[in-house]
């Protein structure tokens, strides 16, 4: 947090607790498990932190809505463009979607499919946030400067009072984690911690 204080010079307000809202981006067994391209120890590391903060949600009845990158095909919503960047394809109705060991959402929470990296682009995401109250979003997951990055860049750009936790987001290495930090400290959000939150339920 130190490295992120000095692109934090706003006044940090309270997470208004009845209307807030976790959403947890990406935490899937491609970016978290051994044996992936974009899995690190890093993702790994979280995920007690996130089941905590995910409980916390729950004991204050908070919405918990979960994001997932996933794809029906090649052709149909990839594009030539996507493909090229990123080859492997992450398919709908396989293990690729699933949460990864340790995280799992409840029958009466939102899993919303993403086809690109922002949770906000081409989905219900905002309609589902007008729907519940939302007003702040606490967005968490994987990899810190992309799909959370641009769901929580995003949000604000819709209104949201954005929250980032530092210790609730993870990348391939601390340069990319920090960077993103900083930039969502200084153009979008507020880094915090995971304990910050929970107590502001």
């Amino acid at each position: 947090m130190r490295e992120i204080r000095p692109f934090q010079w706003r006044r940090r307000p309270p997470l208004r607790g009845r209307s807030s809202a976790l959403i947890v981006v990406d935490m899937t067994r491609p970016f978290v498990e051994k044996g992936y391209p974009l899995s690190s120890p890093n993702a790994r590391a979280i995920v007690p932190r996130m089941t905590r903060a995910i409980a916390a949600f729950r004991r204050a009845g908070r919405p918990v809505l979960w994001l997932a990158q996933g794809h029906h095909s090649v052709a149909s919503d990839r594009g030539p463009l996507l493909h090229a960047w990123w080859p492997r394809p992450l398919l709908e109705g396989t293990p690729d979607v699933r949460m990864a060991r340790g995280l799992s959402p409840r029958r009466d929470e939102k899993v919303i499919v993403k086809r690109r990296y922002s949770g906000f682009l081409e989905t219900d995401l905002d309609l589902t946030l007008r729907c519940l109250g939302i007003t702040d979003v606490v967005v968490c997951g994987v990899l810190t400067h992309m799909c959370p990055y641009l769901t929580a860049f995003d949000a604000f750009m819709r209104g949201y009072r954005v929250y980032y936790p530092a210790d609730l987001t993870a990348s391939v290495n601390r340069a990319l984690h920090v960077h993103a930090l900083r930039s969502v400290a200084g153009w979008c959000g507020h880094v915090v911690s995971a304990a910050w939150v929970s107590r502001s339920l």
